[in-house]
């Protein structure tokens, strides 16, 4: 279960795993120092139990002391000899002390494990234990002689004083067995103090360094793996503006830079995706508006057509029989009833014009497509409608470099393009510009219309496409123009699209088109 857990703890395990293989060997460094200093203590200890040569120096000066005092030459010659007697018995029990002494220095240097005496001082060595054996064997034999006699010899006890110094002096030059172990026991101590001092320093280099080591991982591991996160989860919660920010430059810097333009491109995906639904939605609800009111105006459009060419005929009969009806009446009857005639029918003739506009909105459907030229198409409406008096004192700039073909009805698409150019010609002044160009993409073209007209507020291109809805005067248009232009688009398969910065600042009209036909959906 621990090992299936966060990163985090992980990470930490790594880190315990680490702790514990400096605790080992830190540990296993002590114990083995421990180890040696142990063994250091044991061998000075014995080193302090062991016979110095001192002691046999010691115990060989002590054999003189007895015998250096001379008896006083006013007393008898019997308490001179008893004098003399009493010293040779004190000193025979000293040579005793020092033969024990000896015995120990041998049985010592016979036992001695860590003895360092080197191969060219065996024979030193031997020959000293050799002499010194010879020399207090005589001594002792000198003054066990001494004592056997009634009256001590002077001149045996100035040779047992003589050879006393010799003994003393062979001592001296001995070898020490304590010497021979020192110099090494004092290396050792200071192998012993040098070891110690670089394994605690290593250890307080090692501590340092894994607690930089988890400063480090903490810094450049945890932290930036907890922003990461932390921005993940803000990014799952909807806070698309919510942005990682991470100062390293490693591979957690790269993934936290990646994953703030993935955010980016998400958060402009979002953007696109919400604007791009609206657009549909309006589109959508002003199709459906549309086909209810096309369904509507053709039923009204075929009740009142009829009525309508009846009215117009009925005052064009009337107009010509009034004629002799009215010849000899004074005043201006006759003209006013011509007036009124004229305007019955020019306003019948309007109302057919409307109902024959409404009948074409209604129909849409599929129609036949062919290849077309939108280029050519454009060429043509240009050409069109220069020839109009009203037109030639504007300008249309017409932008393209190569013929343009798609799949479409030329005649609705002709429709269009001429609806857009007189809406943009009637929205300018004289000297007005409009500039049409065509840009062609992989599977649509698009052709953008750009005047510089009076321009529109976002109320009116909110209401642009629908049915009767127009800003001009009354009488001017009937405000079906671009509704018919966006059914027909729709039919297409493409998207018309109208664009102002505000009033008087020009209006710029897109109409994208698939290249091949699509069937637009009811």
């Amino acid at each position: 279960m621990l090992f299936t857990r966060t990163i985090r703890r992980k990470l930490l395990l790594g880190l315990l795993l680490v702790l514990s293989m400096l605790l080992t060997a830190s540990l296993s460094g002590v114990w083995g120092l421990s180890s040696y200093a142990n063994l250091i203590g044991e061998v000075e200890v014995h080193l302090q139990q062991t016979p110095h040569r001192e002691d046999l120096i010691v115990a060989t000066a002590s054999l003189i002391r007895p015998l250096s005092h001379k008896p006083d030459p006013q007393v008898s010659t019997d308490k001179q000899n008893d004098f003399r007697r009493a010293q040779l018995v004190e000193y025979s029990k000293l040579l005793a002390k020092t033969r024990g002494a000896y015995r120990t220095f041998q049985l010592n240097w016979e036992s001695q494990p860590l003895n360092p005496v080197t191969e060219s001082q065996y024979p030193l060595l031997n020959n000293s234990l050799f002499y010194f054996e010879v020399k207090l064997a005589r001594l002792e034999s000198l003054a066990q002689d001494a004592l056997r006699q009634p009256q001590v010899d002077e001149s045996r006890v100035q040779q047992l004083l003589a050879e006393t110094g010799q003994l003393s002096g062979i001592a001296i030059n001995m070898l020490d067995p304590a010497t021979g172990l020192n110099n090494p026991l004092q290396r050792a101590r200071k192998n012993y103090e040098s070891t110690s001092a670089w394994l605690w320093a290593a250890t307080t280099v090692a501590v340092i360094l894994f607690l930089g080591l988890i400063r480090y991982g903490y810094v450049h591991v945890f932290q930036p793996i907890r922003s990461l996160y932390e921005g993940a989860r803000r990014v799952a919660q909807g806070d698309f503006n919510y942005r990682i920010q991470i100062a390293t430059h490693d591979e957690m810097g790269e993934l936290a830079e990646s994953f703030n333009q993935m955010t980016a491109r998400f958060q402009d995906i979002a953007g696109d995706l919400d604007r791009q639904v609206n657009e549909r939605s309006r589109q959508l609800v002003r199709s459906e508006r549309l086909a209810a009111v096309g369904f509507l105006s053709a039923g009204v459009a075929h009740e009142i057509n009829n009525p309508l060419s009846a009215i117009a005929m009925a005052s064009e009969s009337v107009e010509d029989r009034i004629a002799g009806i009215l010849e000899g009446h004074s005043g201006n009857d006759e003209q006013v009833v011509r007036e009124y005639l004229q305007m019955i029918q020019r306003e019948s003739f309007r109302c057919r014009e409307i109902t024959t506009k409404l009948l074409d909105f209604s129909r849409g459907g599929e129609s036949a497509r062919e290849r077309t030229d939108v280029a050519s198409l454009v060429s043509e409406v240009i050409s069109m409608v220069g020839h109009l008096s009203k037109y030639r004192d504007m300008k249309i700039d017409f932008r393209y470099s190569n013929p343009s073909y798609l799949e479409a009805n030329a005649a609705e698409l002709k429709q269009v393009i001429l609806n857009l150019v007189a809406n943009a010609l009637e929205s300018m002044e004289s000297e007005g510009v409009l500039t049409i160009e065509i840009q062609e993409k992989t599977d649509e073209v698009r052709m953008v219309f750009c005047d510089e007209g009076c321009g529109m507020t976002p109320e009116v291109i909110d209401n642009l496409f629908e049915p009767f809805f127009t800003n001009r005067r009354v009488g001017k248009g009937t405000g079906l123009g671009l509704s018919i232009s966006h059914r027909i688009i729709s039919d297409h398969g493409g998207t018309i699209e109208a664009y102002s910065e505000g009033v008087g600042r020009g209006s710029t009209f897109s109409v994208s088109l698939p290249r091949r036909s699509v069937v637009a959906a009811a």
